[in-house]
């Protein structure tokens, strides 16, 4: 008859076997994460996205544009990249994202936010949060209307104009904060580019630059920016693309359908009227709408500690 330790080698084998298909489910569950700086290829893109954190929900951010270069909001994923996997996406023509052809199919609305789905789907969350500056939330905003189930909260930083008529006071309040030094040097540079179109890339890149200070209140940080600007920083060409392609919008009946909890962030100097943002806060239901004192178009640039503690309050749920 068996002792009672003939068995010991079975359960040996059993225990070793158990310890090796865990490992196996932890490495396999490693593999299955998506990369945390990758490429994921749509039907007429290759887009690249970074993120930062190894906790928490996903967080997308967008850049203002058409056309930025999402580094600009690096700032915002250092803040709350301790507690989200902030995904830096570099939107289609932007960074090492590749359009297949740039043409006015490539930069229609709903191209930007069958993206957005398609990066949700390749990290493989069930929903997402999305915050955006200026362009980047007006892609939030529609995102969040065609896909409601599929977000959890939404940030606007700096409000996108929800018609073409607010797009046109955007652009009115931009320049009448040129100084007059600044407003001859962006005509000049539109004659030469009237008169030679070779010139689009450059003159574009010197009229933003000698209009960067108008987007903010302090003009001093303004400056500094349009310092700082690089030439590969925005692909101008897909905003003139989107100039062609949509002389006329209103995205209104996109913004009511959104049910996500929404923070609107708004500087009370922003170029972006304020009637802008009322609209926009009374067509979503379950939105929050806070000023910033002092601020223009970027808020975390002027003012970062109340921004990064409203969206930090807000996304924890002590919004007061």
């Amino acid at each position: 008859m068996p002792g009672p330790g003939s068995n010991t080698p079975i359960r040996t084998l059993l225990i070793a076997f158990q310890v090796l298909l865990s490992v196996c489910l932890l490495i396999g569950g490693a593999f299955s994460q998506p990369a945390p700086d990758g490429f994921v290829r749509g039907k007429d893109v290759t887009l690249h996205y970074k993120i930062h954190g190894d906790k928490g929900p996903y967080l997308i951010l967008l850049a203002g544009g058409p056309g930025s270069n999402v580094g600009y909001m690096q700032p915002l994923a250092d803040a709350l990249s301790d507690s989200y996997r902030c995904v830096m996406l570099e939107q289609r023509g932007t960074g090492r994202s590749k359009l297949d052809q740039l043409n006015t199919d490539a930069v229609k609305l709903e191209r930007y936010i069958e993206d957005i789905e398609l990066l949700r789907k390749h990290l493989k969350a069930s929903k997402i949060s999305l915050i955006g500056n200026s362009w980047g939330s007006m892609l939030g905003l529609l995102y969040s209307g065609a896909y409601p189930d599929r977000v959890n909260k939404l940030i606007s930083v700096g409000s996108p104009p929800i018609t073409d008529k607010y797009a046109d006071i955007f652009d009115d309040n931009l320049r009448v904060r040129y100084l007059p030094e600044e407003k001859r040097l962006r005509d000049e540079w539109r004659e030469k580019l009237r008169n030679d179109p070779s010139l689009f890339d450059v003159a574009r890149f010197e009229r933003d630059k000698l209009g960067m200070a108008a987007f903010y209140y302090d003009r001093e940080i303004g400056l500094k920016a349009a310092r700082d600007l690089r030439p590969d920083d925005v692909n101008y060409r897909l905003g003139q693309e989107f100039g062609k392609t949509y002389p006329k919008f209103d995205i209104r009946p996109s913004i009511r359908k959104i049910r996500a909890a929404t923070l609107l962030i708004q500087g009370r100097q922003d170029v972006a009227p304020e009637s802008n943002i009322l609209e926009t806060h009374q067509l979503i239901k379950r939105s929050v709408l806070k000023f910033i004192e002092r601020c223009g178009h970027i808020p975390w640039e002027e003012k970062p500690e109340e921004t990064f503690s409203m969206i930090q309050q807000f996304l924890t749920g002590n919004m007061r």
